[in-house]
């Protein structure tokens, strides 16, 4: 557990690390409070110290460019949907939403309204929604393309 603490510090102080961190860290400074980046960071490295392999023929630094891009991206991801949650929760618009969709749903014709109401409300795949209703996965994905073309349309007019 030394040698690995030992390399840790190492490759924590080394310019080039940080060049390479500091590099992807720079893209997400308006998103990403400097605490996180550096908590990431941190993690980032030890997780990379842990399971590069060298067998696999890139350099580690290359690996740990790929995954510190991945966890900052994840984090923004993250962080955007927290933020749209708190909205939702926050307001009322939650429910006045959900009751502008049903109402617009149940104002389309009924094999509109039937393959919006199985998709989003009973959360079924193509495949199913196409098997339950006699036709193909493919017939299924045009119909709700389609669907939600009326619907974008209605909301526009």
């Amino acid at each position: 557990m030394d040698n690995i603490n030992k390399i840790f510090e190492e490759k924590w102080n080394s310019s080039d690390i940080q060049n390479i961190m500091n590099k992807i860290s720079n893209r997400y400074r308006k998103n990403v409070d400097h605490d996180d980046i550096e908590s990431i960071k941190m993690n980032t490295l030890w997780n990379c110290l842990k399971k590069y392999d060298s067998e696999r023929g890139t350099k580690f630094t290359s690996y740990l460019y790929q995954q510190f891009s991945y966890a900052m991206k994840n984090k923004v991801k993250k962080k955007r949907w927290e933020w749209n949650t708190d909205i939702i929760e926050k307001t009322d618009i939650k429910e006045q939403f959900r009751m502008e969709v049903v109402d617009l749903i149940t104002g389309l014709d009924e094999e509109d309204s039937k393959i919006l109401t199985q998709r989003f409300y009973e959360n079924m795949t193509m495949k199913e929604i196409g098997s339950t209703n006699g036709y193909s996965r493919e017939t299924a994905r045009r119909r709700l393309k389609n669907a939600i073309k009326v619907c974008k349309n209605i909301v526009e007019v």
